[in-house]
């Protein structure tokens, strides 16, 4: 976890990376000319550090159809962005990235401001992926699976990306409390086996 990757990219890197992602990426325009900008600007800014990616997804009302869409998926929207979200775990996973916490939004589409007026969410499903570095995430985009995988996604949900660098993360204590008793339990049976010799 952390520099596993090597840290910080060049910007020269970040030009190399891009060339394989746009290759890879059958994506329609103008959405895929505002990805590469925003991948190009975020890529140059690179600190080297862990970040998170918040993703705000908004189902289609039907299946988008655009060149480079998968011929033949007769699912609906949300069918098509849970294939997206099973076909690139193990990628995800092999970057050091990984899903920190994945839902449907339970809300509505309509909640309360401060001032009791309405705000429209807009937003079907969040999630949280958390990444080791900028490289993780710009080698998943690179890889030749995750172009094929991303169709699904494109013909299914809108989608938002907010990278953020956390500034504290709180861990799961059931976690925290399993290696607890965990080290409980082998410090007693080593106490154990010592007074049995």
């Amino acid at each position: 976890w952390g520099d596993w990757a090597g840290g910080r990219m060049t910007r020269a890197e970040v030009d190399d990376y891009l060339e394989i992602i746009d290759d890879n990426l059958q994506w329609p325009e103008p959405m895929k000319s505002y990805m590469m900008a925003s991948l190009r600007e975020w890529g140059y800014a690179d600190t080297g550090k862990e970040f998170m990616m918040l993703n705000m997804m908004r189902y289609h009302d039907e299946l988008l159809d655009y060149p480079g869409a998968i011929d033949g998926f007769e699912g609906t929207p949300k069918e098509a962005n849970y294939t997206y979200e099973l076909g690139t775990k193990e990628i995800i996973l092999g970057q050091g990235g990984y899903p920190a916490a994945w839902g449907e939004v339970v809300l509505g589409r309509n909640v309360a401001r401060a001032d009791g007026s309405a705000a429209n969410t807009d937003w079907n499903r969040v999630g949280f992926a958390r990444y080791p570095n900028r490289r993780g995430f710009f080698r998943l985009m690179a890889d030749p699976e995750y172009g094929k995988q991303s169709a699904y996604k494109l013909m299914g949900a809108h989608t938002n990306l907010i990278p953020m660098e956390p500034e504290w993360v709180v861990p799961d204590l059931r976690i925290i409390t399993g290696l607890l008793l965990l080290i409980l339990f082998f410090a007693i049976a080593w106490v154990r086996a010592l007074r049995r010799h």
